[in-house]
């Protein structure tokens, strides 16, 4: 009984939305969905769940596309996220190895990553793989600063990170067609290769895009004795494939698949004589449906599954065994939402949706609750409502989200933004938000031994964030100035109980405050953005600073054309980072140079070099492991 009652919405959403679809024709409502360029707008979606143009948005937002993603020629998504404003990374050694990420200030798994409106984190770990999400996949990124729990839910404490994945035409009825093939070389033997082909036949969209790369890396380790001294390579193979149908009436429906396929080695003091490594797997399966009902309702339907897939093994030196495995840990995660748009006024739209998903773990060592039952699945239901409005000078967005977990009970979170337009060139905007982070299937239900065990107990993570930015956009250059605080509590942390048993307590508070400056402007052929974020991440319980956090932060990209000739130049620049509670311990600042180059061969064929850290600069992003030195990379793309 329990389970029928889940799917209610979702049976009833497909009712309506099968209607639509297959009986007569509605008025048009033309409605970039996934978020792209309509007219000369920049159109983001992840900030309210519906398009908002770029420039009209309340919330912090940066925009990735796939034009600077072509022109970057990114590894991996952590040499992205790099160059993002507000956006810092810890990683363990080179690409592939463990990596966390840190939106504003706020801790690893405070960040809600989603793929094609998909969350993807792990529920036992609580965060995402995201750095096995290859860029050749992936056709743009949206990346939205502050607390979004009051739209999204748990994670969303910091910002939330939505990825695109590559997909066919959205203009109907055009015949367009993208179809490439792209290889790389460079230093550590990469080898690299993508292909693809997109486009639309009449009111149908499709496209199929495939990508392998390997690289041997580097030794992860700074100090390896008693480890394995070799390199640590790691391999991606990656699959997109999407098709889409738009309806005379205005209606449209998608399926899209995503699967990255990844083996990365690394060192273990446990296996000193053997060759460790990690195969994992990320799927992400989504079918959606829009539907005009009438001129002033959209109403959408989404059903997913997102799967992550690990597995450890102990691999023998010089023997193509694949050695014992260690441990494995499986999440697949059902979802399905339900929204509606009703667009009351021209500028005044009211959304109510209904989120659910489903957690179910397996892993090599069954998670207890503490009568000792095991736990594999624990779901999670929500219902949301959010009013966007606009007059002449001001602009309101109020959110509201009622959150119903099986482990935890209801949680509620809310939101409010409130824009003024100085003139048409300056907006002024407040903006106040809660978010939160439940505990992970780790936290809660970790086995029990005589050193470990999880906790029932524990409740969720919470916040309070606050904001205050100024926006200038003209002609040729656009800037931003922003100051926010996030008051975090309850945050969880392993410590010894009085029976000397490690467990996760809600014991911490942080206290985060910063502010972000950011410019851009295209002059002369010259296009800039910069930005520089301040961080003063608190330990409210010590008054020390967070571990892993930086507080300066610069990031520079510079682009340059000459007819078929392009040029690039990035800059990332960090301060120290303390890595124990007591900052007593540091990892040194930074800063690193890329430069890349690119030229029009033919009408078809497209060459690039690049270099990554240009003068060779050391330095850690994580406490005893190694980052790359200077890097070359060289590729052609040709296009039909």
């Amino acid at each position: 009984m329990k389970r029928s009652t889940v799917f209610t919405p979702a049976l009833l959403g497909a009712t309506c939305l099968g209607a639509c679809v297959t009986g007569a024709a509605l008025p048009a409502f033309a409605t970039p969905t996934d978020g792209q360029v309509r007219g000369h707008e920049e159109i983001i979606v992840t900030a309210t769940r519906t398009p908002v143009a770029l420039a009209d948005s309340l919330a912090s937002v940066t925009l990735i596309s796939r034009e600077e993603l072509d022109a970057r020629q990114p590894l991996d998504l952590v040499d992205v996220f790099r160059q993002t404003p507000s956006l810092d990374i810890s990683r363990s050694g080179g690409p592939g190895s463990a990596t966390s990420l840190y939106t504003r200030g706020t801790a690893n798994g405070h960040t809600l990553i989603l793929v094609d409106g998909q969350r993807v984190s792990s529920a036992t770990l609580g965060s995402a793989n995201f750095q096995f999400l290859n860029p050749d996949q992936i056709e743009r990124i949206e990346v939205v600063r502050g607390a979004h729990s009051s739209l999204y839910g748990s994670e969303a404490i910091g910002g939330v990170i939505q990825v695109f994945t590559r997909d066919g035409s959205t203009n109907p009825g055009s015949a367009n067609q993208d179809t490439y093939v792209t290889t790389a070389t460079g230093s550590n033997s990469l080898q690299k290769v993508a292909a693809g082909s997109s486009g639309g036949i009449g009111n149908l969209r499709y496209g199929v895009h495939g990508s392998y790369l390997e690289t041997d890396g580097i030794d992860n380790l700074i100090v390896d004795t008693g480890y394995n001294r070799d390199k640590d390579g790691y391999r991606n193979k990656s699959i997109n494939a999407s098709v889409g149908y738009q309806f005379d009436n205005g209606a449209d429906i998608a399926l899209r698949f995503l699967e990255s396929g990844n083996r990365n080695e690394y060192d273990s003091a446990f296996s000193p004589n053997t060759r460790p490594y990690s195969d994992s797997r990320l799927q992400n399966i989504n079918l959606r449906g829009l539907v005009p009902v009438t001129d002033f309702w959209q109403s959408q339907l989404s059903l997913g599954l997102a799967t992550d897939d690990s597995d450890n093994y102990d691999g023998a030196i010089d023997s193509k065994s694949p050695g014992h495995n260690t441990g494995n840990f499986r999440t697949r995660r059902q979802q399905l939402f339900w929204q509606n748009d009703f667009t009351l006024l021209e500028d005044h739209i009211v959304t109510v949706g209904y989120d659910y998903y489903e957690d179910e773990v397996t892993a090599s060592s069954a998670f207890v609750d503490d009568s000792g039952q095991p736990v594999k699945t624990r779901d999670n239901r929500a219902a949301f409502a959010q009013y966007q409005g606009s007059w002449s000078l001001l602009d309101l967005v109020l959110g509201l989200r009622e959150e119903d977990n099986e482990e935890f009970g209801s949680h509620t979170t809310a939101n409010a933004s409130l824009g003024f337009h100085l003139n048409e060139q300056h907006l002024l905007v407040v903006t106040w938000a809660e978010g939160f982070k439940a505990p992970t299937f780790n936290d809660l239900y970790w086995p029990a031994s005589a050193f470990s065990a999880g906790n029932p107990d524990l409740m969720p993570e919470q916040s309070e964030n606050r904001e205050i930015s100024l926006r200038g956009h003209y002609e040729l250059w656009h800037w931003s100035l922003a100051y926010f605080e996030n008051d975090v509590e309850n945050l969880i942390e392993w410590a010894p109980g009085p029976d000397f048993v490690w467990r996760p307590y809600n014991v911490s508070e942080a206290e985060i405050s910063g502010a972000e400056l950011a410019a851009g402007t295209t002059l002369a052929g010259w296009h800039l953005e910069a930005a520089y974020t301040w961080l003063d991440p608190i330990d409210a319980n010590t008054g020390n600073r967070l571990v892993k956090r930086t507080r300066s932060n610069l990031t520079l990209n510079v682009d340059k054309s000459w007819g078929d000739l392009s040029l690039g130049l990035a800059v990332k620049g960090q301060d120290e980072r303390y890595t124990n509670t007591s900052n007593s311990q540091w990892l040194g600042g930074y800063t690193t140079v890329g430069l890349r180059l690119g030229y029009q061969i033919t009408t078809a064929l497209e060459g690039n070099v690049k270099v990554e850290n240009l003068f060779d600069k050391g330095y850690q992003l994580n406490n005893g492991y190694n980052q790359d030195g200077r890097l070359w990379q060289l590729g052609l793309t040709y296009r039909l």
